[in-house]
């Protein structure tokens, strides 16, 4: 399937990408990482939890989690664990035992020590005045700390690590969980399935440290009934309404999918989700990519459906990802450009250099291509986001 020179880049990436990494690694702290070499901004070079996070699936997709001592590797857990929160325990809250990472998700909005993210915050409203209405920074804040706290808590189970403390931020009885899904906007799936993907990761690694297993199980099926019910037999994604934009289609399909496998559940129509897929390639940008690849992996997990084409496929997708292939050794999340902001900051000036994003995005993707095309000969993991 794949060629002479696509092996040789492979090989290549094989050997350049553990390099990148020890460029962004902080010489005196273990799974500390800069978002980028050269442009990392100021709030870029002070933020942590997620890029850590990155970093830990790299060494675990990568085989070098492995090649850690264990007093490395529990240093790196130690780190991420120190940012889970254990002084406030208001009932329901999203900051219950919460993960936080203070410049994510309060440095983010102090204007009179970073006036440039003010800048960042106020312009989409210049430009759509109407947005004004909709924005609330405690919202925002909200949404940060639902997603880094999934993130961590997902990133320590990969490696057999758990949250120190119960995370309770999230409905923990029927109708509460019900309720939570229903009021999701689901004529955007992108994000109402980011949020229901967070939902099933809390409900299965954290409920069951303060709930009673039967409780747990039904919470699990309401999930199952609801993610059965937005299936869309037409398209095999996942929405309300009319059929959403491509990429709001396949990526919210790829958070739907992500949440069946925490939940060892089928994909409910496989065969009609490869053909959607086949019919346009994804946006160039990094979670797109990813997002496209991995909808497609899943679905040939279940069937062999249109495989040939698919690989096909596969290599024209590995020439797109190519192009965020810099001589650093890494990615950058788009193509000659590093990532600029991360949640509600500022992280780089957007130099033309690799990101840890854009690393761990398209690293996995690359990994999830190699499993398709039954050519993964480097022992590389894959994750379970």
């Amino acid at each position: 399937m794949a060629t002479n020179y696509e092996i040789k880049w492979l090989t290549q990436l094989n050997e350049t990408l553990p390099e990148y990494l020890q460029t962004l690694a902080h010489p005196n702290q273990i799974g500390r990482f800069s978002p980028c070499v050269q442009g990392a901004t100021k709030l870029g070079k002070k933020a942590s939890l997620g890029f850590s996070c990155f970093g830990m699936k790299l060494y675990y997709m990568l085989g070098l989690w492995q090649n850690l001592t264990i007093t490395e590797q529990q240093t790196w857990a130690s780190l991420i664990k120190s940012f889970q929160v254990h002084d406030n325990t208001t009932e329901n809250s999203v900051f219950h035992h919460a993960f936080i990472d203070p410049v994510t998700t309060y440095e983010a909005y102090n204007y009179f020590r970073h006036p440039k993210q003010f800048i960042r915050h106020v312009l989409p409203f210049v430009r759509h005045p109407q947005q004004l209405l909709k924005h609330n920074t405690l919202i925002n804040r909200r949404g940060t700390i639902i997603a880094e706290t999934k993130q961590a808590i997902a990133t320590l189970a990969e490696v057999g690590e758990y949250a120190t403390y119960p995370y309770r931020g999230f409905p923990s009885t029927v109708n509460g969980v019900k309720n939570y899904l229903q009021n999701l906007d689901w004529t955007k799936p992108w994000g109402a399935g980011g949020r229901s993907s967070a939902l099933v990761v809390f409900i299965i690694n954290e409920s069951p440290k303060f709930l009673p297993q039967t409780e747990v199980q039904n919470l699990l099926d309401v999930c199952h009934q609801f993610f059965e019910s937005m299936a869309d037999a037409q398209t095999g994604a996942y929405f309300k309404g009319t059929s959403p934009a491509y990429g709001q289609l396949i990526n919210g399909a790829m958070k739907i999918l992500t949440a069946l496998d925490w939940l060892d559940e089928p994909i409910h129509y496989p065969e009609t989700l490869i053909d959607t897929c086949l019919q346009q390639l994804p946006s160039s940008s990094g979670c797109h990519l990813v997002d496209y690849i991995y909808v497609l992996y899943r679905c040939l997990q279940q069937t062999k459906y249109h495989h040939a084409d698919v690989a096909q496929l596969c290599l024209k997708i590995l020439d797109m990802i190519k192009k965020h292939y810099n001589p650093d050794g890494g990615f950058s999340y788009y193509i000659g450009q590093s990532q600029k902001g991360y949640y509600n900051i500022n992280i780089s000036h957007g130099l033309p250099e690799s990101d840890i994003h854009g690393t761990i995005l398209l690293t996995w993707a690359v990994i999830l291509i190699l499993e398709i095309l039954e050519a993964n000969t480097f022992g590389w993991q894959v994750i379970k986001p």
